[in-house]
């Protein structure tokens, strides 16, 4: 009897050794789904967006890459629009004005649409700050494959007044729901296939929450590293 109960117990010790690599591996395997859903991700993403609004930096100092010292002051809005079952579509209406030493300033308002599956991102998400407070803020997404979004670009206008002027500065461009597309609207110009988004962010709060967002919601729609 005490012979049994010691093949038993080695027995018991053996399948318990063996399995406890794969319930390691299970294990590891749902902590990549543990978390909030994708909808209720995607659904974040968007909110956060649109708690930003009307996003204005202030006038910023920024150094080119060639030594040139310029002041830039960035006004942007981003909607966000989900196609299910992981596809977003991003409107960014956004208004950038660069000086340069108080003797040249360039202003180009405009409307960009980027189109993305998450499933083809890579979850390394890079959140960017710039500007001599840091109050430039900005999410970059990075395609797993080569050019994963598609983008859309339309430069816009303020009804009534010189193209000339606004470009150079002279009109201020003060609220972006008054302008209006210069020519035509971005689903009716040629299309981009880039690498990678860039979207303007309001603040360091939205900024890390939205690139925690966007690593979760990759992973779970299936987004992977790149191999290289």
């Amino acid at each position: 009897m005490r012979k049994w109960h010691a093949r038993g117990l080695g027995t018991c010790l053996v399948m318990l050794i063996t399995t406890l690599p794969s319930a390691r591996a299970m294990s590891d395997d749902r902590s990549d789904t543990d978390g909030p859903s994708q909808e209720e991700t995607v659904a974040f993403i968007k909110d956060t967006w649109e708690a930003c609004a009307t996003m204005h930096s202030g006038w910023q100092r920024m150094t080119a890459k060639d030594g040139t010292l310029w002041h830039v002051d960035r006004m942007a809005k981003v909607e966000v629009v989900v196609i299910p079952p992981s596809k977003l579509r991003l409107v960014t209406r956004q208004n950038e004005r660069r000086r340069l030493s108080g003797l040249l300033e360039i202003q180009r308002p405009e409307e960009i649409i980027q189109e993305l599956n998450l499933d083809a991102l890579s979850p390394t998400v890079s959140p960017e700050r710039a500007g001599q407070d840091a109050a430039l803020y900005g999410i970059r997404l990075h395609c797993a494959r080569v050019a994963c979004v598609t983008e859309w670009v339309a430069s816009l206008v303020l009804p009534g007044k010189p193209v000339h002027d606004l470009k150079t500065g002279k009109v201020a461009v003060t609220r972006l729901d008054e302008l209006v597309y210069e020519n035509r609207a971005p689903q009716n110009t040629p299309e981009e296939r880039k690498g990678e988004a860039y979207i303007p962010v309001c603040d360091n709060v939205a900024l890390e929450s939205l690139s925690k967002a966007f690593t979760h919601a990759i992973i779970k729609s299936g987004g992977r590293k790149p191999l290289f």
